[in-house]
């Protein structure tokens, strides 16, 4: 039974990302699928520029600087944008992109190629809960608002296997929405929580004590904590506008009336999450890394 249920979880992430992923080009050209991060002297209204400094934040993070042509696993990896970025930024590192979604894989490899990257950068399709390759292969790993779609309130199964194919040393950051407690919600917050999930064929957020208990449990150390909802917070601000222009030109290529399941959800999703964000007392926005 528990098997039947993961396999139609997996289904539905595939089918919502095959049917809506070009959509994220109205959120971001170079198909970053994530929020930003705002710096004081950064300008609120550059998204794409909010989008590549979350990058960067999530890079500094790895500290890749003190490793010689490491591995950085990229678990989550979308179409592979947040990789390619950090390729150009790092000219030793080498990406191994990871996710489930067949498609997902072969337009980014292409996006890689288009860019002449292929030599840095490679996705694969496979499941970052059960990764193909071995122990203590890999110098760092992030998962850029991704880790949310493992399992459970604690994501442990996504934890143990971080820290199985992690070299000691090696570090990690993962940057995501979080509840701050596992506590049951308002009813009418509740509502567009578990609206919200559907919509990004999500299950559940991970509570964030739940969550650095389970890194601490699998044998990660030194885990900071950082509430970044502030940062984030004028890249949110763009949504209501990319929202309005994707229904405009779907109205004007008269698409409104077969318009698929996933692409609707794909537009409401991130307005929910606004109600959601503003919610400090429920949610938040945090980094969470450390090392093994």
């Amino acid at each position: 039974m528990l098997a039947t249920i993961q396999t139609t979880a997996r289904q539905k992430i595939v089918h919502y990302f095959e049917s809506a992923g070009l959509d994220y080009y109205y959120w971001d050209k170079a198909f970053n699928m994530h929020f930003g991060y705002y710096k004081p002297g950064m300008n609120p209204f550059d998204r794409a520029g909010l989008l590549n400094e979350m990058n960067r934040e999530v890079m500094s993070r790895l500290s890749l600087e003190q490793y010689v042509n490491p591995l950085v696993l990229d678990l989550g990896c979308g179409l592979g944008a947040a990789s390619r970025f950090m390729a150009k930024e790092n000219a030793e590192a080498q990406f191994s992109g990871f996710t489930i979604t067949p498609w997902q894989v072969n337009f980014g490899n292409q996006l890689t190629r288009e860019e002449g990257q292929e030599d840095r950068v490679t996705l694969y399709e496979s499941d970052f809960a059960r990764l193909p390759i071995g122990d203590d292969s890999a110098e760092a790993a992030f998962a850029l608002e991704s880790a949310c779609y493992a399992r459970g309130g604690d994501k442990s199964e996504f934890t143990r296997e971080l820290y199985r194919v992690l070299k000691p040393g090696a570090r990690f950051v993962v940057a995501d929405g979080f509840r701050k407690h596992s506590d049951p919600l308002p009813g009418w917050l509740d509502r567009v929580y578990r609206k919200n999930m559907d919509c990004w064929a999500l299950t559940d957020l991970a509570d964030i004590h739940l969550f650095v208990g389970a890194l601490k449990k699998a044998g990660f150390r030194n885990i900071k904590m950082e509430d970044v909802s502030w940062r984030v917070a004028p890249s949110f601000a763009h949504i209501p506008f990319v929202t309005l222009r994707f229904y405009w030109d779907v109205w004007q290529r008269k698409e409104t009336t077969n318009l698929d399941p996933e692409r609707k959800n794909n537009a409401l999703a991130p307005v929910l999450g606004m109600v959601m964000g503003l919610n400090r007392k429920h949610f938040s926005y945090f980094m969470v890394s450390g090392e093994k």
